[in-house]
């Protein structure tokens, strides 16, 4: 017998789905040829032997399957482009904001900095429209797509956008380091860059956060803050 796991997975469509649901789901599975036990698995998948190898059934609700897909492909997308074009953020933007950083003349930069990847929203895609017209005369669209390539579709870009977000900590990471070292070849600290402050005492005996200074990568601010430090050491 193999004993290695295969998961069978078991589609189902419903917009709401109880414990009896789930067990006639399960039920309407291709059949074990011996039911094993597990305490590890949930009301939804079962354990069983077939065909010689150990494989798990479950039970997978399409519609919360897709939403949360498509829920984490938003929240990623998000925080590796930001949200438009016009507006880019998320780790993109901490990227050109180092290039600009780091090609500062003041610290020995050429004044133009490197240039930036193009800004995607791969998440967005043309669909395909068959028009109709309705009851009410009025011309509506409908978009057709096979539920196997939606699914697929959706973890390939996932891969993808997981991929760009990786290239960019890179790149942020190699970026941050070179202007660090810009700043200390120009004899500027780069922890002065951080913010400084201090927890205190707030209303109704609650800690609130009191900013002393602002983060900057300005250099004739660092130059200013590297006097004070050193005037107040004498």
């Amino acid at each position: 017998m193999k004993w290695s796991h295969f998961f069978s997975i078991l589609i189902v469509l419903s917009g709401c789905a109880s414990k009896k649901e789930v067990n006639v789901s399960l039920d309407e599975a291709p059949k074990f040829d011996k039911k094993l036990n597990s305490a590890t698995l949930d009301r939804n998948e079962r354990v069983g032997v077939k065909d010689g190898t150990v494989k798990i059934q479950r039970v997978v609700y399409l519609e919360e399957n897709l939403s949360k897909l498509q829920t984490e492909i938003d929240d990623l997308e998000n925080q590796v482009y930001g949200p438009s074009k016009t507006f880019p953020g998320g780790i993109y933007l901490d990227l050109k904001t180092c290039r600009t950083n780091a090609a500062d003349v003041r610290i020995g930069g050429n004044g133009v900095p490197e240039p930036m990847e193009k800004w995607q929203k791969i998440s967005q895609k043309n669909e395909d429209f068959n028009y109709h017209v309705d009851a009410n005369n009025s011309v509506i669209a409908v978009s057709e797509e096979d539920l196997a390539t939606r699914i697929s579709s959706l973890q390939k870009l996932q891969r993808m956008l997981n991929d760009n977000y990786d290239n960019f900590k890179e790149k942020l990471d190699n970026c941050k380091s070179k202007y660090k070292t810009a700043l200390l070849q120009h004899g500027l600290n780069p922890d002065d860059m951080e913010a400084k402050g201090e927890w205190v005492e707030g209303p109704n005996g609650y800690k609130v956060w009191k900013m002393r200074r602002p983060a900057t990568s300005d250099p004739e601010e660092l130059m200013r803050r590297k006097s004070q430090l050193e005037r107040d050491g004498n």
